[in-house]
């Protein structure tokens, strides 16, 4: 079965501070390879972007968003390994599976008394750490008696 992966992305910040993403991977048989942009890796422009350096800055502030480029790290998680980034820091993204099989479980930790950000609502709802009500039919704590006389050993 084909995995679409996930598209570079920065995750999105719920938080006052700043949560804490977790991704740790339960199981990887998988083609798979994690790649991320480390801020700390500047690739240097070449002269002609540094020309137009004025004309960018300009674009950059009104876009709100940064066109600077960095060296690309990558890695195949293995089974029991975690990442853990700040959420809004670092660019990331996870390549199609092809073959094999992924296996993770993702983690958003907020500290106590952090504040939810206005319009982060519909984002964080599974954030929240409430029951949600499913459709599925639940136990009612009723014991059901086993059939065959429930298989322990008497001593005489």
């Amino acid at each position: 079965k084909r995995g679409a992966g996930m598209e570079w992305h920065v995750d999105d910040v719920l938080y006052r501070p700043k949560q804490i993403e977790v991704v740790l991977t339960i199981d990887n048989t998988s083609d798979c390879c994690t790649m991320w942009k480390p801020h700390d890796r500047p690739i240097t422009p070449n002269s002609n972007e540094n020309n137009n350096q004025n004309e960018n800055n300009n674009n950059q502030n009104n876009n709100h968003e940064s066109r600077e480029e960095y060296e690309v790290q990558s890695a195949q998680t293995t089974p029991n390994s975690a990442l853990i980034l700040e959420a809004g820091s670092v660019e990331h993204k996870v390549s199609p599976l092809k073959a094999g099989r992924r296996t993770i479980l993702k983690m958003a930790f907020a500290r106590e008394n952090s504040v939810l950000l206005e319009g982060m609502e519909g984002r964080a709802s599974h954030h929240d750490g409430k029951r949600r009500q499913t459709n599925t039919k639940r136990r009612s704590g009723k014991k059901k008696k086993k059939k065959g006389g429930g298989g322990g050993t008497k001593n005489k």
